[in-house]
């Protein structure tokens, strides 16, 4: 016993009741005992265990007296002082002449075990990481992460039979997991290869699939081979990933439809991309540039060396690569092209460069022919026989011919605004004007006149016609000096003033010698009417003889041979008249209006009006709207 005593682990004895036999010094310490505390027969062992465990504990002992071996069991031990430790318990049979008498422990404070114990469960649960252990096809362990992500329960999770378990992996991932955990399992590995494949959790509505990357090992658990794994949630960097490539694939199918060409090359400036449109270029009908096809390579030599200086600045840092290269195609032919390039950037270095290139053949062309046509454009600007300036939204001259210059007085390397050679009278509507033509070119004059100012302060009259140039806000015009041309203008009117004087004189004259020719006209007509004609009517039918008849007939007729020049040939309808409806006949056809004719026959208007629809009536005309004058002057011409 005094052995036991010096043991460093509590050892007692106890009967199948409880009831204490025997406690070395180090058991009576770890209760809370005296060494010479009296406690043998009277402590009952049980006492010290708290009452959860005490029905295990007893279990735990009558297997052992039925010659069943168990697993030491872990208890709760609890001291005098009502103190409780963790403790795990070693016992075997006191036997006694071949029969079992009692029970021996061993008692060990596990105190910094389950310390230690509780610290790396606080570790698996806070870690952000699923932990999870899989025996037999089944989960056996997962920490809180696992459980707080995957949306089951923990009960859910350790019930999943092992067909269920598997149901959780995608079903293209889920030979590659098994195979895995086969591995491991079998002893082929001891540490898998981190896989990475898509599971279903519990989402808000319904099953969700989630990317994870897998750190599986194998482990013993309870004594048996198992796969502890770590499972970390990779969905966001996955779906990064696809939205790179994706980007990358909209690039690429992008970057065949363009008619520029486009190209990729690495850190040595070898091309390692090319669109359709690069190998149009270069007259590379299939296949592809060489593998290891170089940027200067396909340049004449005399660009090699600038290209591939260019190429190391880009990647220096240098933001952009541009420049004109002469470009050699597949058959030796070669063609000038624009180069535009910048850096590929990733994870924050340079990894290469990515560039366009366009075949400028054709603006080259354009630019020699626009050059040309600018050569022309000059000669015919400065040749041009009116004084021609070119003028920019501001109004400033950009350029101007020498008629300009000899109009204006101005040295050719002054500077001038158009404004400069306004008269300050017109320069609100010119300028005005300037705005509005660069809006809308209809909606002002093309043409007009303004006064221009010389460089001597000396005023011209000037005519201006301007447009604008499609396509800028530039206009150009052409200015006249139109001073002698007004001066003239103004001699003009003065003598065509003096000649309307003359003539409105001239034409009063005449007015009156018609009123008096009318007068006469009418004095003969009415006297030859009134007074002759009728004495020959009543001579008619006086007793003549033939001979005095002959006469008679002879003197009318030189009477109507005189009246005949003055009747203008009247019709035989105008015979039916009478001699006043005749003078009035004769006043409408010279455009006298009732008014004028009342006034000059001294007749009131109403009798003119009535005599007037007389002779329409002898006329025929009496149910027409023809005007009386208009069908005098048409059947017989004005008198």
């Amino acid at each position: 016993m005094e052995l036991i005593n010096l043991l460093p682990q509590a050892v007692i004895e106890i009967q199948f009741d409880g009831t204490l036999l025997f406690a070395n010094w180090h058991s009576r310490k770890l209760f809370g005992y005296s060494i010479d505390d009296d406690v043998v027969g009277k402590v009952n062992v049980f006492q010290h265990v708290i009452p959860e465990d005490r029905e295990r504990i007893a279990d735990g002992i009558g297997k052992m007296a039925a010659g069943k071996n168990g697993r030491p069991p872990e208890i709760t031990a609890v001291r005098k002082d009502g103190s409780t430790f963790p403790a795990i318990v070693y016992a075997n049979l006191i036997m006694t002449s071949g029969n079992p008498v009692g029970v021996r422990v061993i008692v060990a404070d596990i105190s910094d075990k389950k310390e230690i114990e509780e610290a790396y469960k606080a570790l698996v649960d806070h870690s952000l990481q699923g932990l999870v252990i899989v025996q037999d096809g089944r989960f056996v362990f997962v920490n809180d992460f696992f459980v707080r992500n995957c949306g089951f329960t923990r009960e859910e999770l350790l019930a999943l039979p092992f067909d269920d378990m598997w149901q959780m992996i995608h079903p293209e991932d889920r030979e590659l997991v098994m195979n895995m955990h086969k591995n491991l399992l079998t002893g082929a590995m001891t540490k898998a290869p981190v896989i990475e494949y898509r599971v279903f959790v519990k989402g808000h509505e319904g099953l969700e699939m989630r990317w994870v990357s897998d750190y599986g090992t194998r482990i013993e658990y309870r004594g048996r081979p198992a796969v502890q794994t770590a499972l970390v949630d990779i969905t966001e960097r996955k779906l990064s990933e696809m939205a790179i490539l994706e980007s990358e694939r909209r690039y690429r199918d992008l970057a065949e439809l363009l008619p520029q060409g486009v190209f990729e090359a690495d850190m040595k400036g070898r091309i390692i991309y090319v669109n359709r449109s690069v190998l149009d270029m270069f007259g590379i009908v299939s296949g592809d540039f060489g593998a290891d096809t170089m940027i200067a390579d396909t340049l004449v030599l005399k660009d090699r060396d600038r290209a591939e200086r260019g190429v190391k600045r880009v990647l220096a840092g240098e933001k952009v690569m541009a420049g004109e290269y002469t470009c050699v195609r597949k058959d030796g032919t070669t063609f000038p092209a624009m180069i535009l390039a910048n850096a590929i950037i990733k994870d924050g270095k340079p990894d290469g460069i990515r560039g366009v290139i366009v075949d400028i053949t054709v603006r080259k062309e354009m630019n020699r022919k626009l050059e040309e046509s600018e050569a022309r454009y000059r000669t015919l600007f400065n040749s041009t026989g009116t004084a021609t300036v070119l003028s920019d939204e501001d109004m400033n001259i950009v350029l101007a011919n020498q008629n300009f210059y000899r109009l204006s007085g101005y040295s050719t390397d002054t500077e001038l605004k158009f404004t400069d050679l306004i008269h300050s009278d017109d320069l609100n509507f010119m300028v005005d004007c300037h705005r509005r033509r660069r809006i809308d070119p209809g909606s002002v004059p093309r043409s007009y006149e303004f006064r221009f100012r010389r460089a001597d302060g000396a005023i011209r009259n000037a005519f201006l016609t301007v447009g604008m140039i499609p396509g800028t806000k530039r206009s150009v015009a052409s200015i006249i000096d139109i001073t002698e041309l007004k001066q003239a203008q103004e001699e003009l009117r003065k003598k065509t003033f003096s000649l309307e004087e003359a003539n409105s004189a001239l034409r009063v004259l005449l007015k009156q010698r018609d009123e008096d020719k009318a007068d006469l006209e009418k004095n003969i007509l009415t006297n030859l009417k009134e007074v002759v004609l009728p004495f020959l009517d009543k001579l008619k039918v006086q007793n003549l003889n033939a001979s005095q008849l002959n006469i008679l007939a002879v003197i009318e007729e030189n009477l109507k041979e005189i009246m005949s020049p003055f009747l203008k040939n009247i019709s035989y309808n105008y015979a039916r008249l009478t001699p006043r409806e005749i003078e009035i006949l004769l006043l409408v056809k010279e455009g006298r209006s009732t008014k004028e004719i009342s006034r000059i026959i001294h007749t009131s208007e109403r009798t003119i009006d009535f005599q007037r629809n007389s002779i329409r009536k002898k006329l025929g005309i009496s149910n027409s709207k023809v005007n009386l004058r208009t069908f005098i002057m048409n059947k017989e011409g004005s008198l």
